[in-house]
């Protein structure tokens, strides 16, 4: 997989309660919701940005529920420190961030389920994230994770090797990286198939968020 992609873990606050809102509790001028880096997210002067950090069980797209404070390139979040100056927060891959990529929770206790992810968010621990520079990369590896083994059925096959891999409930970034990986030559089919899963899903989560 890590021929295709590039999984990558994601950063920790280490106080979520200080530094996370639900994009919905905070003032929705200060929000910007589709930066492309981190020049881009300083450039536009604003507070809050969506955060990726996993979520419950569901596949294609969705989970748009949290954003970070990352004003000024995440200056409060890169100097958080305790009492005797020990830094707390960690700020991982930061050159990744507001890149589209795939998603998948850390905890995959009912099953793996993959996401795709648009441009605009910084992603945590909790939500694991692989991405690439070639967007038909990013589209057919969300497809052979979320496939089903069998027609009518539930199982995926993603889910089935990573609990081979790693027979736990949590998928880290080196399992994920770890799948075999065949790219079919000619492969507009499955593209287009993902892209229209994902389209329908959007839709969906959009109009709970509507609700």
């Amino acid at each position: 997989m890590d021929e295709i992609v590039e999984p990558k873990q994601g950063s920790a606050t280490a106080d979520n309660n200080r530094f996370l809102r639900q994009w919905w509790e905070v003032d929705i001028n200060r929000i910007k919701f589709n930066a492309t880096s981190i020049s881009d997210s300083v450039k536009s002067g604003k507070k809050w940005f969506p955060y990726n950090k996993g979520g419950s069980f569901r596949r294609w797209y969705g989970n748009y529920d949290y954003g970070a404070n990352w004003e000024n390139d995440g200056y409060e979040i890169r100097h958080f420190v305790d009492d005797k100056g020990k830094q707390r927060s960690v700020v991982r891959n930061p050159k990744f961030y507001f890149k589209e990529a795939i998603t998948w929770p850390l905890i995959t206790s009912g099953g793996l389920s993959a996401r795709y992810r648009e441009f605009g968010s910084i992603h945590d621990v909790s939500g694991m994230s692989a991405f690439s520079v070639v967007q038909t990369n990013i589209y057919y590896t969300l497809g052979l994770v979320n496939t089903p083994k069998f027609l009518a059925s539930n199982l995926q096959l993603g889910n089935s090797i990573l609990k081979i891999l790693n027979p736990t409930i949590n998928s880290q970034v080196g399992d994920f990286q770890n799948i075999p990986v065949i790219v079919e030559a000619e492969n507009t089919r499955i593209i287009e198939l993902v892209k229209a899963n994902i389209n329908i899903t959007k839709e969906d989560w959009n109009q709970q968020d509507d609700r």
